[in-house]
């Protein structure tokens, strides 16, 4: 038997249970965590019950006691004859010693056991690796082991396998619980770090692939535009697990804690604006999750009020403008139309129908080509608002809250893309005076009868003035004058877009 034996863990289970063992057995491989499963992990020769008790005995060894239906319904097994002896030497150690942990694959009870002086096994905390709590149960009992033998330099490595091991919903919830847990120590930042990283990447991989922009696309005009809602269907689904963990990061993260998703939205839009060849319509889509991002960041920090966040996220962070051929900040070079500027409307009303009513595309987009249904007056906010929705369920429960908020932090970032606009001309009056960012949505045509986010700011700003919470943030560059000019800009092509809605 090997020295390094006090180092495994054991896995106890019964081999219908097999590939679900095999799932765990990847995460610990991927968070360098040695493991006994099965008696053929032993060398040839051994005594295995003279092996498995020297293991437990002279070392941390943990014993994972795997259950399910299938290991309740037998009624001879060896994991019984396995579990007998872990309980031999559970009654061994001290009290209140983590080292056996039950482990279940279905709803199932843990068995009851005799543990001795009164205990039974199902006592014990257990792991419950199935339904939707699976992926963020490995990783909690994985790190568990790691204390047990002693270790901390696995937990990177194991969440970081099982972040890409689930399947994009599980990612979402479990990057979102990952960015709460990490967020507030600064000893792990790098591994936060590295988790976004990793997700950032898988969205960059298919930004860059460019088979998904190659055309013509084939078909009817109408099995095109199926096509490309599609394709915008996709890239939201694909940007949901960074959108969700910006969200909580936002809100109560600090300028210097965000890092990972400054450095995510400047890729995203950096790779938008990159020119390449192919279909316009697939190319625009580019844009998709940089402009997602955005706005979450923009509706996360103005509902709490986080400005210096807000600027440290959609303000500071820059690209080069390929035309100018100067660094731009990233809310100048992308937008909502940006990602669907060059295709026909019915593209993005097929898609919001869709989106607002369950159906599915081809069905939907019949409501504009043959049953003339009027169509919606902004049709990507009225999309963006649906998608995210989910993603602000804690923060913005209430359905009227977050669409208050919503048109709020769409009259931001318009106020801050004319900020943009303002001092570019100021410092190069021979340029272009016009401004490439349009975040008007359906804050223009909610404003005759919810309310005017625009005149909500200008009023704010002329009450605080210097005390403004953007202003005190650092946004406009804290100048009084720059907020001021911005905000009566913005006021009046805003009033000018809400006035052609009706």
């Amino acid at each position: 038997m090997s020295d390094e034996v006090a180092k495994h863990v054991f896995i106890s289970y019964v081999r219908e249970d097999s590939d679900r063992v095999d799932g765990l057995c990847a995460v610990l491989e991927a968070a360098q965590i040695p493991y006994w499963r099965d008696r053929q992990d032993l060398g040839p020769g051994d005594a295995w019950r003279t092996e498995i008790r020297a293991a437990i005995r002279d070392g941390s060894l943990v014993f994972l006691a795997c259950f399910s239906d299938n290991s309740r319904a037998k009624g001879k097994s060896y994991m019984n004859e396995e579990l007998s002896l872990a309980v031999e030497e559970l009654r061994l150690r001290p009290p209140g010693r983590v080292w056996l942990i039950p482990v279940r694959f279905d709803a199932g009870a843990v068995p009851e056991w005799d543990l001795g002086a009164g205990r039974v096994l199902s006592d014990l905390n257990y792991s419950d690796l199935f339904g939707e709590e699976h992926t963020a149960n490995v990783v909690r009992l994985v790190t568990t082991i790691s204390r047990q033998l002693g270790e901390r330099r696995p937990d990177p490595a194991t969440a970081l396998a099982a972040v890409e091991q689930a399947k994009a919903t599980d990612r979402v919830d479990l990057l979102r619980r990952l960015t709460k847990e990490m967020l507030p120590e600064p000893s792990r930042r790098i591994e936060l770090d590295d988790l976004i990283s990793q997700e950032v990447q898988r969205v960059l991989a298919v930004l860059k692939d460019q088979d998904r922009m190659a055309g013509p696309l084939g078909g009817t005009d109408e099995e095109q535009i199926v096509r490309i809602a599609e394709e915008a269907r996709e890239l939201w689904t694909l940007s949901v697990p960074l959108c969700a963990p910006l969200q909580v990061a936002s809100r109560w993260g600090t300028p210097e804690s965000l890092t990972p998703w400054t450095n995510s939205i400047r890729s995203f839009v950096a790779a938008a604006i990159k020119q390449e060849s192919g279909n316009s319509a697939l190319v625009g889509l580019r844009h998709i999750p940089g402009m997602v991002s955005i706005m979450t960041a923009a509706l996360a920090c103005t509902s709490s009020g986080n400005w210096a966040n807000l600027k440290s996220l959609v303000v500071d962070p820059s690209v080069r403008d390929r035309y100018e051929q100067k660094p731009a900040p990233v809310i100048d070079m992308t937008d909502p139309h940006q990602a669907f500027g060059s295709t026909t409307d019915l593209i993005s009303n097929a898609l919001a129908r869709a989106t607002l009513t369950g159906r599915d595309l081809g069905d939907s987009l019949k409501d504009f080509t043959e049953r003339n249904n009027g169509r919606y007056h902004t049709p990507i906010a009225e999309w963006l608002h649906q998608i995210l929705r989910p993603v602000f369920s804690d923060q913005l429960p209430d359905d009227d809250t977050y669409s208050a908020e919503f048109d709020r932090a769409e009259a931001v970032l318009g106020v801050l893309a004319q900020d943009v606009t303002n001092v570019r001309a100021a410092a190069h009056p021979e340029g272009r005076s016009w401004s490439r960012t349009h975040w008007y949505g359906r804050s223009t045509w909610r404003s005759n009868h919810h309310g005017n986010p625009v005149a909500d700011l200008v009023y704010e700003f002329e009450t605080q003035g210097a005390q403004w919470g953007p202003l005190k943030g650092g946004l406009f560059g804290g100048d009084e004058e720059r907020a001021r000019s911005a905000l009566e800009a913005y006021q009046t092509s805003f009033n000018r877009v809400a006035g052609r809605q009706f």
